[in-house]
């Protein structure tokens, strides 16, 4: 019996060790279309990134997104949906979310929806870190 638990650990460790994560990156522009500043110098700003992105697939494409984003003191609070379209015209949709510090930060995206290969993340959360550079922005997921 101990040699059978032996061989299920073996195997699990095993086949952990070959499980590939699934990478996602982002490069675009950030786009502020509308914004409310408070009194208090809080911001409200609706946003619209769009840029290309590839995958650790080899898969290559472009994406749009429309959302929301609050800055309260120094914290960020953002909800952005996107579309992402690929080289085969296979689609996904994520919802990001973030709660963090103004600026470069992480966040956890939600695969909402999807078409042909990317059907399988539907309903998966990967985290995600971005970075700011003038209007642009680098942004990578891990999942």
């Amino acid at each position: 019996m101990k040699i059978f638990y032996i061989l299920i650990i073996f195997f699990l460790n095993i086949s952990n060790s070959y499980s590939k994560s699934y990478e996602l990156e982002w490069t675009g522009d950030m786009e502020f279309t509308k914004s409310i500043t408070y009194q208090d110098k809080s911001i409200f700003k609706i946003v619209h990134p769009k840029g290309y992105w590839k995958d650790s697939d080899g898969n290559f494409g472009n994406f749009s997104c429309l959302g929301w984003v609050k800055n309260i003191k120094d914290k960020e609070i953002l909800e952005v949906n996107c579309e992402a379209l690929d080289n085969e015209n296979d689609k996904f949709w994520v919802i990001l979310n973030r709660n963090s510090e103004i600026g470069a930060g992480v966040g956890v995206s939600t695969y909402i929806d999807a078409t042909g290969k990317y059907k399988k993340l539907i309903n998966k959360k990967c985290k995600y870190a971005i970075n700011y550079f003038q209007t642009g922005f680098f942004y990578k997921q891990v999942c």
